[in-house]
């Protein structure tokens, strides 16, 4: 049996943007979504916010298709 199951990689220049997003020096709220491509099977980038709200964040992501999202924020969510 195998040690460790790829399901699928994370596109290169993603991993760097990704580095460079974690250690930004911007306060404001920010937001990376990521999709999986099914040809490649890949995730890739598909869309990076700037100031935007959780509620705004929440009005981008679709319903019914599974995204992933890294996001930086300095407010506090409530339900």
């Amino acid at each position: 049996m195998s040690d460790s199951l790829v399901v699928c990689e994370v596109d290169p220049e993603l991993t760097e943007k990704l580095r460079k997003f974690r250690f930004r020096k911007e306060t404001d709220n920010a937001a990376i979504i990521m999709k999986v491509d099914k040809d490649r099977q890949m995730v890739v980038l598909e869309e990076e916010f700037q100031n935007i709200s959780p509620e705004e964040l929440k009005m981008e992501l679709p319903e019914r298709q599974p995204r992933l999202q890294a996001g930086t924020t300095d407010d506090v969510c409530r339900e």
